[in-house]
């Protein structure tokens, strides 16, 4: 191989050595790490507002969920109360159309007497 090595040989990068003097690399450093730090405090609160967000879905789901089942005891109760009213109906129209006939039967009764 013309580099001086076969396939099993790694190669070893020397890290990169700056002209700067240490004063300045550690200044960098703490640059970094300060930009770090910013980026995941940001992430947290992000995280943060996330988590919030999803609890107060979480807790207007369940408010939605009790609307909806006191909504179907409602329909349910007005629906039983509506049957009841077309019952009650169709008994007083039966009613009525019963009276309606004993009176003709009665005003044709008088006719033919008199």
């Amino acid at each position: 191989m013309g580099y001086g090595g076969g396939p099993s040989q790694r190669i070893r990068r020397t890290p990169h050595v700056s002209s700067s003097s240490p004063g300045e690399s550690f200044a960098a450093a703490i640059e970094r790490i300060d930009r770090a730090l910013n980026r995941l405090d940001t992430s947290v609160r992000s995280l943060s507002a996330r988590t919030r967000s999803t609890g107060q879905l979480q807790a207007e789901t369940q408010r939605l969920a009790a609307d909806r089942a006191r909504l179907a005891g409602d329909l349910d109760r007005a629906t039983a109360r509506a049957d009841r009213l077309d019952e009650t109906a169709e008994e007083v129209s039966r009613r009525l159309s019963e009276a309606m006939d004993t009176v003709r039967s009665v005003l044709e009764q008088g006719e033919l007497r008199g």
